[in-house]
């Protein structure tokens, strides 16, 4: 699965886009200052009333760490505070870009909760499981500051063009509840034959590169999947204008909240209709 080198460089110019604030986007209005989270038990995220905003936790960064000591995980800033157990979401950067690319999109992920890992994408996915088996490990070792503060059964994985082809090669792991695909199609459309459990494929209308794949992905999933085209967005801009989504998702898919399958189910979704043109299936 080669990368032509018109699609090097247009990744490349992603890195840069990648770093515009998340105010920038044309699905990303300004975000209030995060709120520290009401106490909750049973590992339970707390609610919160909107998904294109920062959650009520601070962040947090390590840098040049995981397997490879080359990830990112980006984190609630106080682990397991009111006895929360985090969710886990691994994210693959596009090719020519590396986790800093995506600082805002990480960071806006963590605030609700979740602790996402990201190191640089192969087409293969081995870092993104990698990834699974060292949070595992460090959520199960005593010394480590992740000991008992991850639900290691809430685990998803996705990413951004190349990112989205890992996640693809990873689908069949038991371990994944969930996986997005953000303007990301498999290039032989056989990517979704490794989904097992349900997906979601968010794409650019303007994005020439990735959406006619998404399209063909789509056609051939088994599982419960949902696709959107976002109009006015393109494979650069994806990433960034999905935000909202790839937040949604993970809060009904990893943090139980079932309520949340309106926004993408019902006739007169959140994300359908103007902005968007989405279709699902195998519900």
């Amino acid at each position: 699965m080669l990368v032509t080198t018109a699609m090097q460089k247009a990744l490349v110019i992603g890195a840069f886009i990648g770093l515009l604030p998340l105010s920038a986007g044309a699905f990303n209005p300004g975000t209030p200052d995060p709120e520290p989270p009401p106490p909750v038990g049973d590992g339970i995220l707390p609610p919160v009333e909107r998904v294109d905003a920062d959650g009520p936790f601070q962040t947090t960064i390590e840098r040049n760490t995981g397997p490879s000591r080359s990830g990112w995980v980006v984190r609630p800033t106080n682990l397991g505070e009111h006895d929360i157990q985090h969710p886990v979401f691994i994210w693959g950067p596009g090719a020519g870009t590396r986790p800093s690319s995506y600082e805002d999109h990480l960071r806006r992920i963590a605030s609700h909760g979740f602790v996402v890992y990201s190191e640089v994408s192969t087409n293969t996915g081995r870092e993104m499981t990698a990834a699974i088996d060292w949070l595992i490990a460090e959520d199960a070792r005593s010394s480590s500051p992740y000991f008992q503060k991850l639900d290691t059964t809430r685990i998803a994985a996705g990413g951004h063009s190349r990112g989205s082809i890992a996640s693809f090669a990873i689908g069949s792991d038991p371990r994944l509840s969930t996986t997005i695909h953000v303007a990301g199609g498999s290039f032989d459309g056989r990517g979704s034959a490794n989904l097992h459990k349900p997906a979601a494929y968010i794409c650019g209308a303007n994005d020439r590169m990735a959406t006619s794949n998404c399209r063909r992905d789509y056609t051939n999933t088994q599982v419960p999947v949902w696709f959107t085209v976002m109009r006015g967005s393109d494979h650069m801009g994806a990433a960034r204008d999905g935000l909202p989504i790839i937040v949604a998702w993970l809060r009904w898919h990893l943090a139980g909240e079932t309520e949340r399958s309106s926004m993408f189910l019902d006739r007169n979704c959140d994300f359908c209709g103007f902005g968007y043109d989405t279709q699902h299936k195998n519900w």
